[in-house]
């Protein structure tokens, strides 16, 4: 795993000092030290910085789910390293995730391209409709119009706010799939650790909707919510 000093960009010296003896754990390849150093000072770190770091301990120790549900956090926290995005496609891939979470059907993919499209292209479609709509205003200003273009300008960015509050989680051990919302229903297969999911439902059972091979219940304190 690529290890950039993230802790260079921050001026702050108590994150210094704390990434620091961190980095000497490391360097020492002493990975449980550094594991159980981070826990002790998760608050003093920013979200991403403290995931990404976490996520590189889990992939030394070989904990590939842990690492990417770290990874992935870190990217949902705003942290931008290039080490991450290569760390984090280095995981998935021993994870075998392209394979695992490849889309089956209709709704996978409606559901795969709308994870897609938070990343930035229902703003970038929100500021174009607003661009367009401002011109198109200028020239012929009518209620009408203003209320259509207003619509048109919101609409993406509600459905970020959607997407975004889908419930994802990330399976870091092998969890089996049942029939029903409980454990007196026989099970119909597995999860495999690393592993993606939405869910729907409330309470500890939630019903699997994505990715849909994996169709089932699953009991949900046992895996890592993506926040």
């Amino acid at each position: 795993m690529r290890r950039d000093n993230a802790w260079i960009f921050y001026e702050d010296t108590t994150i210094e000092a704390v990434l620091k003896t961190f980095e000497d754990f490391y360097v020492k390849k002493d990975y449980s030290n550094a594991l159980k150093f981070l826990q002790k000072h998760a608050g003093e770190l920013p979200p991403g910085l403290l995931h990404y770091n976490l996520g590189t301990v889990y992939s030394q120790m070989e904990n590939w789910a842990l690492a990417r549900y770290h990874f992935l956090q870190a990217h949902e926290s705003g942290f931008s390293l290039p080490a991450l995005t290569i760390n984090q496609e280095a995981v998935e891939k021993r994870l075998e995730i392209d394979r695992l979470e490849n889309p089956q059907s209709a709704s996978d993919y409606l559901i795969k391209a709308s994870l897609f499209a938070k990343e930035g292209i229902f703003t970038s479609m929100s500021l174009i409709f607003l661009v367009l709509g401002l011109l198109i205003l200028k020239k012929n200003p009518n209620f009408k119009k203003v209320m259509l273009w207003t619509l048109l300008v919101v609409s993406p960015v509600g459905l970020n706010y959607w997407v975004d509050s889908w419930p994802r989680l990330v399976v870091t051990e092998p969890q089996a799939l049942s029939e029903g919302p409980s454990a007196i229903f026989n099970t119909n297969g597995e999860l495999p650790a690393g592993v993606m999911i939405i869910v729907r439902g409330k309470g500890d059972w939630q019903e699997v909707i994505y990715p849909s091979r994996f169709t089932g219940w699953v009991k949900t304190s046992a895996l890592k919510k993506l926040e």
